[in-house]
């Protein structure tokens, strides 16, 4: 047996002995019953702790040999001692059976006590536990004595309302107050609010008066006035303000102080002459007190947990409702929910900025022919087709095209839409989520056209190759003589075909690697790029046996926060341009200025790249910067990407690429902006 096994079998045996002492001392003359039996509580509490377990008969065995010393020792004969030991032990034992079916936390909890009784539920379990074990007893305790006595049937009646009251005030009190101090996580009350909460040691001290006046009045004022209501209301007060351990703690003094008046003779129930019937009367009344303050109590300690549920329940509901209206006012998907009239219930701020102002028509419904849908392929879309017109029969969509003309949402736009049917919604809602795919669906389109060119461009100059080189194999197979000329001049043909390809390669490593390099600005010299691209042009120029450019770049240009392999990227395109795209026989003039100017949101280095050369055709200035256009085809090389990856680089910065005539010498200016480096 252990430390702590063994204290608490002293300690119960002590509680035990003095519940029973008590109870002894409040017998009526002319009965052998006590008139009130706490000592039924006690062993209650002292069995449910370990249950079923082995040292139970141990515990029942002591249980029976102190219920037998006290009632011997307190004026019962041996047979009487016996016969009241034994239905102790009967009692606390059927009541074990029924509690531990009914309420299996109550029975055998150890360490981990239960935080006593909660539902009203369960408060009526315990008085059926209590009253049915009290009645099965009654088999052995009034049996005793009425086979010694002449008691009646009045006798029965008492043991039940005495060990059943017992077992009813203190075992919900000694369940609290085990677990409060035995319990690893004690569990609070919630907080009582309104008509419910009592107002702290004031109101205490408040009932405790008018406890003692209602008893005055009851018991001691001799009066033909009926009072003891007087004492019922007390109780109603005790159990609808006060947690279960004041409230039981209260019935326990209200029942002890009911039983000492009657004893001393005192109080309403002295006239009955009869002592079994007066005995009767008093644990019928002591009954009454126990079970309406602690049935109010726990009642009142249900209100509180459900109040206190509701409170959760309703904080954790606006607390979701709120992170989901924020989830849905930031998503950058237009979302909206319409009813089945077609009433607008809800919408996010991207549907406004997708769809613009809502469309209504006379009758205040969504109009949808005001939206202007089509299909993707430029088909009108019939009202009976709309997403949600399909969406209010029920229908559901899954990512469909739909191309939406509408001004205030900024003209043409493409958008992907799905509809669902929110289920249980009375009346029935719809949700609408539309997803812009403009840029999408645009750069898809782009990359099948990209593609379509790549493979157009490289088919060409591999077809040259594939045709000399064949040309070639079957002359040098049949073994003919050709002259050197010829076959320098194949293999010339061959050589540029391959330079073209590596070049539009090149230039397509070039274009993917505007598009996805990271980009991670730093301050840089623009002069020192400038100057060191136009040094390495001139020196090309010189290899090629072409005419020498002139190229002045101005040392005062600001700096620039960018990507510099980007950057020179920009520069050597932009200059090589101009270098190349000269009329034949001119020597390439270019100038390379740069100027601050205010930019949106900073300040900007504006870029100009002026040449000599043969100028953009009227109507191209903005088209030479898409992807593989070019404006001269004749004469000169390139694969029409070298704009689009300036363009592509420039904006990726924050920037803007142009292009202007130059009025007054011919020519062109190329502008583009990069993030100045230094404060004005």
């Amino acid at each position: 047996m252990t430390r702590v096994r063994l204290l608490d079998l002293l300690g119960f045996a002590c509680y035990f002995l003095i519940a029973a002492a008590l109870g002894r001392q409040a017998v009526l003359e002319g009965t052998d019953t006590a008139l009130v039996w706490p000592a039924a509580g006690v062993a209650a509490a002292w069995l449910a702790v370990n249950g079923w377990s082995r040292w139970a008969t141990l515990d029942l065995a002591v249980l029976f040999v102190l219920a037998v010393a006290v009632n011997a020792a307190t004026g019962a004969s041996a047979s009487l001692a016996l016969g009241f030991g034994l239905a102790n032990v009967v009692q606390v034992v059927v009541f074990g059976v029924l509690i531990a079916r009914w309420c299996p936390q109550w029975w055998g909890f150890g360490e981990e006590p239960p935080p006593g009784i909660d539902r009203l539920r369960d408060f009526g379990y315990l008085l059926a536990a209590a009253y049915l074990s009290a009645l099965v007893s009654a088999a052995l305790g009034p049996a005793a004595v009425t086979s010694i006595t002449d008691a009646s049937w009045k006798s029965v009646a008492s043991w039940v309302l005495r060990n059943g009251t017992g077992i009813v005030a203190v075992f919900p009190l000694a369940l609290l107050a085990r677990h409060h101090v035995r319990s690893s996580t004690p569990e609070q009350a919630p907080d009582a609010v309104g008509p419910i909460r009592g107002h702290g040691p004031v109101e205490l001290v408040a009932l405790a008066a008018f406890s003692a006046v209602a008893l005055w009045l009851v018991f001691l004022v001799s009066t033909d006035v009926p009072l003891p209501f007087l004492v019922l209301s007390v109780c109603v007060w005790a159990g609808a303000r006060y947690a279960l351990g004041v409230a039981s703690a209260h019935a326990l003094l209200l029942s002890a102080a009911v039983t000492v008046a009657t004893v001393l003779n005192e109080g309403p129930f002295v006239p009955i002459e009869d002592p079994h019937t007066r005995a009767l009367a008093l644990q019928s009344y002591v009954a009454m007190i126990v079970v309406l303050t602690l049935a109010l109590s726990v009642g009142r300690g249900e209100i509180l947990q459900l109040s206190d549920r509701l409170v959760r329940s309703e904080r954790n509901a606006t607390e979701q409702a709120t992170m989901v209206t924020t989830i849905v006012d930031t998503m950058t998907d237009g979302v909206t929910v319409i009813d089945a009239n077609g009433t607008m219930v809800l919408r996010n701020p991207a549907a406004q900025t997708l769809l613009g102002d809502p469309r209504r028509d006379a009758d205040g419904h969504i109009d949808v022919d005001a939206y202007g849908l089509r299909h993707a392929d430029g088909s009108p879309i019939t009202p009976e087709e709309s997403p949600l017109e399909l969406a209010r029969t029920g229908s559901s969509l899954d990512k469909v095209d739909v191309v939406l003309r509408n001004p205030q949402a900024g003209g043409v736009r493409q958008m992907e839409v799905s509809t669902r049917p929110l289920p249980g919604t009375d009346p029935p809602l719809v949700v609408v989520l539309f997803h812009d795919v403009t840029a999408e669906r645009r750069e898809r389109d782009e990359l099948a056209s990209f593609a379509g060119v790549v493979a157009h461009d490289l088919l060409n100059p591999l077809t040259v190759i594939d045709g000399w080189s064949e040309a070639l194999l079957e002359e040098a197979r049949a073994g003919a003589q050709v002259d050197v000329d010829t076959q320098v001049q194949r293999l010339d043909r061959i050589q540029r075909a391959a330079q073209r390809m590596q070049h539009l390669i090149s230039d397509l490593l070039a274009y993917t690697t505007a598009r996805d390099l990271t980009i991670t600005p730093v301050r840089v010299d623009l002069a020192a790029v400038a100057t060191d691209v136009a040094r390495g042009r001139i020196e090309a120029s010189r290899v090629r046996d072409l005419p020498e450019p002139v190229i002045t770049v101005d040392p005062d240009l600001p700096a620039v926060l960018a990507e510099p392999v980007l950057l020179r990227q920009v520069v050597d395109n932009l200059i090589g341009n101009a270098v190349k795209y000269v009329a034949p026989g001119v020597q390439p003039r270019i100038e390379v200025h740069a100027r601050r100017v205010d930019g949106e949101v900073a300040p900007m280095v504006e870029v100009e790249i002026s040449d000599n050369g043969i100028g953009i055709p009227d109507g191209q200035h903005e088209s030479v910067f898409d992807t593989f256009h070019r404006a001269h085809q004749d004469g000169y090389r390139g694969s029409g990407l070298g704009l689009s990856i300036v363009k592509r680089i420039v904006e990726r910065h924050g920037g803007t690429a142009l292009a202007r005539d130059n009025e007054d010498r011919g020519g062109t200016t190329m502008c583009v902006s990069f993030p100045a480096a230094d404060p004005a």
